[in-house]
């Protein structure tokens, strides 16, 4: 058993709320085929979890377990450079939300795996990816001398725009 599964079986999710659904009880499953994804077809049509977690910038009280959810399958190696791509990609939908308390605490949830960032940019697997990374590392470092250094030793590892 990896992290993402053992962080999976900590929530009751037939007890949080979906978007769609009576409960998030499907969850974890979706997640799970998105981690287990290898192509990166495979990981876009897996993205049908956005619509039970998020739209658009609204979510519910979900997105903190499925952000240490997503937090977790990151730390481990065995993750497709897509599906990695695509946990990023949530994770940084999760810290923007127009809801400032649960953007806060995915906040939170991301910091707590700040190393794991900063090691997507330096390894050099997807620029894609190390984009989110350092997106992400701009909403949750809390020391900017940090986050310079990263762009002077990893610049060439990012896009020219990184707006």
């Amino acid at each position: 058993m990896g992290a993402m599964e053992m962080e999976l079986g900590l929530y009751d999710w037939s007890r949080l709320p979906c978007l769609n659904c009576k409960s998030a009880e499907h969850v974890p499953e979706a997640l799970l085929r998105l981690a287990r994804s290898r192509t990166r077809e495979e990981a876009e049509r897996q993205q049908g979890i956005e619509g039970h977690v998020i739209q658009e910038y609204w979510a519910r009280a979900t997105v903190v377990p499925v952000a240490r959810v997503l937090m977790a399958g990151l730390a481990g190696q065995s993750l497709a450079v897509s599906a990695r791509h695509q946990f990023l990609d949530l994770l940084w939908s999760f810290v923007i939300l127009n809801d400032d308390e649960l953007a806060e605490e995915c906040k939170d949830v991301v910091r707590a795996g700040t190393w794991l960032l900063y090691e997507e940019v330096l390894s050099g697997r997807a620029m894609g990816s190390a984009l989110f990374a350092y997106w992400l590392l701009q909403e949750v470092e809390t020391n900017p001398a940090r986050l310079e250094r990263l762009l002077q030793v990893a610049r060439h590892l990012l896009p020219e725009d990184l707006s």
